[in-house]
């Protein structure tokens, strides 16, 4: 039973949106991976860059903060403001402040940043129908651009200059839509005529190329307008349906770079709602795979480890590592917990004495108050 299941969710996952007959996906069998072990921060970056942001009492970072990288803009969004730093880590302004106003914004939910045009796009609550744009060479709102859907979205990215890719978080009618920045509707795709559950719609841009993973299947897609081709397929086993809505599994991507991808399977007690449409989840227990892109060979990861600064992580399981924006990776910490993760290294005798010298030095120009301290490097 198990194989024909498998093989009717291949079937499905070959059609997008109708299209004509794909070749065979490649299947990722999360079940079997070859080996388990700890990750490298090497294996996923390269050409790695700390950026010490910025420190005064006006533009304290706390811990809730979302963080945007580029190669020229760095912006940072949590619940009270908006601000822009240099690539280098330097102050430049604050865009945005919490509050009701008509210059203000309300709990910011989606945003991207062009960083090559120098424009930031956010969607929040406090005007949910509408993407402000600002452009970060002088810092002002330049423009409103209207969604085209009554509630919040999910996500944005930019296609291109003057494309934005939307995934709404509540629309029967598309699971992501392009959009042109002066808020013309070009295309979109709409769900596919299944009835299946999932985290959410999701979508990254990698190297000019739109991945798409909508929540109804466990297959990643390369689009193109409105044409989408199997990318891979994802077999998790014990994978959550309406069927069997008690307990189950999920599967979503934390990370799609060049070479890689890294994928989390995550367990759960599930509940439909009335509506028969939403649901309650509970979550407890997440597994994460790093997948080679050029054999899509499976590694189960152990733990992530820092061996440029040669710390310890000792993350959480539900902790998202690598974060990316704009084809660059990086990952963040807190000046303080930095400072007492390279405390320890300096007692150990194992470090490395380049290694060494570099978190000494790190660990003079930062205090235990200043703003986070961003590495960041170009995807493998």
């Amino acid at each position: 039973m198990r194989i024909i299941r498998l093989i009717m969710l291949l079937i499905l996952a070959t059609s997008c949106t109708g299209g004509n007959r794909q070749k065979p996906v490649p299947v990722i069998d999360l079940q079997n991976p070859v080996e388990t072990r700890d990750l490298y921060l090497s294996e996923l970056i390269d050409d790695i860059h700390i950026v010490k942001l910025e420190t005064k009492d006006e533009i304290l970072l706390g811990q809730y903060t979302n963080y945007l990288v580029g190669e020229r803009h760095i912006i940072t969004i949590d619940s009270d403001k908006i601000l822009q730093f240099s690539y280098n880590g330097g102050f430049v302004r604050t865009l945005a402040k919490a509050g009701n106003g008509p210059d203000e914004f309300l709990r910011a939910e989606a945003f991207a940043l062009d960083d090559k045009n120098g424009i930031l796009y956010i969607n929040h609550r406090g005007d949910s129908r509408n993407i402000i744009a600002f452009d970060l060479k002088t810092g002002n709102r330049i423009k409103r651009i209207p969604t085209g859907v009554d509630n919040l979205i999910s996500q944005i990215i930019v296609s291109s200059d003057s494309i934005l890719t939307i995934v709404p978080r509540m629309n029967r009618g598309y699971n992501l839509y392009n959009l042109t920045t002066s808020g013309k509707f070009v295309n979109g795709i709409a769900p596919p005529n299944v009835k299946g559950i999932g985290l959410q719609t999701s979508i990254d841009m990698v190297m000019n190329e739109l991945y798409y993973m909508p929540k109804e299947y466990d297959t990643l897609y390369l689009v193109k307008g409105t044409s989408c081709k199997p990318y891979c397929f994802f077999h998790i086993g014990d994978r959550f349906t309406y069927e069997n809505n008690e307990t189950g599994n999920f599967i979503y991507l934390s990370a799609n770079a060049p070479g890689f991808m890294i994928a989390n399977k995550a367990h759960a007690s599930i509940k439909m709602n009335d509506d028969m449409e939403t649901f309650s989840m509970n979550a407890d227990k997440q597994t994460r795979y790093f997948i080679n892109k050029n054999d899509f060979n499976v590694v189960e990861i152990k733990d992530f480890k820092n061996d440029f600064l040669e710390i310890e992580e000792n993350l959480d399981q539900w902790d998202n590592y690598l974060l990316i924006t704009n084809n660059l990776g990086f990952v963040c910490y807190s000046s303080f917990e930095l400072k007492q993760k390279i405390a320890k290294a300096l007692e150990s005798n194992k470090t490395d004495n380049l290694i060494k010298q570099r978190i000494s030095t790190l660990n003079q120009e930062i205090k235990e108050n200043d703003n986070p301290v961003i590495l960041t490097g170009k995807l493998k």
